[in-house]
């Protein structure tokens, strides 16, 4: 049985996130159409993943703000993208 939204999800770019978890792959949210975020949102919870934000700024020789601005991403586990 195939899965639309993995497949959909496997079409997307990979993204460079500067404070992606290891071993995570991140795709940024904005590149999937708006009317189907919310399906996308549940499919990536489902599959072991999450919606993270990534830092607006880092700070060097300072405290870079605790507090998310940046853009948002899906933040899945490469197991996320093959059959169970």
């Amino acid at each position: 049985m195939s899965d639309p939204i993995r497949e959909i999800m496997a079409d997307l770019p990979l993204a460079t996130m500067n404070q992606r978890p290891e071993g995570m792959l991140a795709i940024r949210r904005s590149d999937v159409p708006e009317p189907y975020q919310e399906r996308v949102d549940a499919w990536v919870e489902s599959n072991g993943g999450r919606i993270a934000y990534d830092i607006l700024f880092k700070v060097y020789n300072g405290k870079t703000p605790d507090a998310p601005g940046g853009d948002a991403y899906y933040v899945l586990p490469p197991s996320a993208f093959t059959d169970s």
